[in-house]
């Protein structure tokens, strides 16, 4: 899954080349984020999130096990983004609030720079809070930004070590998953993976202080928890087809 799922012009924020920049950040929505159907999670936010989305891993080409949430089942339908633009959820994952602002490595060494989306229209020289100033000195807004942005990093790599952890125990089992609808709808999803719980239970008792500590058992007992909102993923589906076929056009069929 890429880091830049649904940014379309990521460039590195210069304070030179973006003097004067603000953000308008009451211009932003969602549409940017209407297409997908999963996003990256840090492990601080399964607390939040299990309440409301379905957690599963993935395995990266790096063959790192990585959490998601699932935010739709049909591919290019993101369920929480309604046509307003609006989330319709009480808890936005962060790897989308973090929008227009990213991190990515760049310069010689490959360390991380802060990055925006240049499409973004709330982005721009005009109205907003300011972000960079004529003198092209960060302001307190921007400072922000990127405190949040490597609060985000620093989860996102402690969040790696405890998969890894669970990984290297064989905990993970790969699914893949057939889901009826009541609206008779069917749908498949694989290559995702989640704890096996009877490996899990198998856990021996020398193993359970490190995972304790690490915080390892708390994010498992969590994602199995949320695997419960499956059920109100494909609820959501229904809801969805049912508006989307009271939209559709009739054909007015002549008399013979």
């Amino acid at each position: 899954m890429s880091t830049f799922a649904f940014y379309q012009k990521v460039v590195a924020l210069n304070s030179d080349v973006h003097r004067n920049l603000k953000f308008a950040a009451s211009e932003v929505n969602f549409t940017f984020a209407r297409d997908t159907t999963a996003v990256l999670l840090a492990g601080v936010e399964f607390a939040e999130a299990s309440h409301e989305y379905p957690i599963v891993f993935i395995r990266g080409q790096d063959k790192q096990i990585r959490p998601v949430v699932l935010l739709g089942v049909r591919n290019g339908e993101n369920l929480f983004v309604d046509e307003q633009g609006k989330w319709d959820a009480r808890y936005i994952p962060a790897f989308v609030r973090r929008y227009p602002f990213v991190m990515a490595e760049g310069g010689a060494a490959g360390q991380l720079v802060v990055c925006i989306d240049e499409s973004c229209p709330a982005l721009n020289s005009a109205h907003g809070e300011l972000l960079i100033n004529a003198e092209g000195k960060l302001q307190p807004r921007m400072n922000e930004v990127m405190q949040f942005l490597q609060n985000f990093q620093n989860e996102f790599a402690r969040t790696e070590l405890i998969t890894k952890q669970l990984d290297e125990l064989g905990l993970f089992i790969q699914q893949g998953a057939r889901f009826d609808t009541n609206t008779g709808e069917t749908f498949q999803l694989n290559d995702f993976y989640l704890i096996d719980e009877a490996k899990f239970g198998q856990i021996t008792d020398e193993r359970l202080p490190q995972l304790f500590r690490s915080g390892a058992l708390g994010l498992v007992y969590l994602h199995l928890a949320s695997l419960g909102n499956m059920r109100k993923l494909l609820d959501r589906v229904a809801v969805r087809s049912a508006a989307q076929k009271q939209k559709l056009p009739t054909t007015n069929i002549p008399p013979h």
